[in-house]
């Protein structure tokens, strides 16, 4: 999490967060506190913070739910372990559009609903999203716009990212059905959802 004197900023798993979180450092005028990168704190809900984020804007990134799901998956596949430090085996598409995983993760987030995030930042538009919402709380020069433009991205996984390859329009469906408040925001933020017909 990174909260500022007007703001806060929540960290959802999976939407380019560790990048964010670089782009904010870009402004450390602007910062209070910060969790650090390679702490599972850096996810903490704003319900657990809040003393010292209510009244403040809250913001957090967003990211197409197909995308989402399917970098959730590749990553759980490469990092997490079982009690014996054996491998999980990767969720099958069958299998991830059957798990509310990504409404799970917004109602921690959101502490089931008692804060509304203000901002959103799309992952897919990172560098625009990021900049118009750093904008509110001080004035970028052509320096900084660069700063923010060349950052890059941090912790990207090396797979195969399309979709079609991974899940039919069917699962598609199915995945949206099953996760309506991640879809309901994905609509209001994007204007539809990324169905493949």
């Amino acid at each position: 999490m990174v909260i500022g004197e007007r703001f806060a900023w929540g960290h959802l798993q999976k939407t380019a967060g560790d990048a964010t979180l670089g782009l904010f450092r870009l402004f450390p005028e602007l910062i209070l506190y910060s969790d650090p990168r390679n702490v599972e704190d850096k996810h903490a809900s704003f319900g657990t913070r809040s003393a010292e984020v209510d009244g403040k804007l809250l913001a957090a990134n967003i990211r197409r739910l197909p995308d989402w799901t399917l970098s959730w998956a590749q990553h759980r596949a490469r990092y997490a372990k079982r009690d014996d430090g054996s491998a999980i085996a990767m969720n099958s598409p069958h299998q991830m559009v059957e798990i509310p995983r990504a409404d799970k993760r917004l109602s921690i987030l959101t502490d089931s609903g008692r804060y509304h995030i203000d901002r959103w930042i799309r992952m897919e538009q990172l560098v625009g999203d990021f900049s118009v919402f750093i904008a509110e709380f001080t004035d970028l020069t052509g320096q900084d716009r660069d700063r923010i433009a060349t950052y890059g991205p941090v912790n990207a996984l090396d797979y195969d990212h399309e979709i079609a390859h991974w899940f039919t329009p069917d699962l598609i469906r199915r995945l949206y059905q099953n996760n309506p408040l991640w879809a309901s925001v994905e609509e209001r933020i994007y204007g539809d959802l990324a169905l493949l017909d």
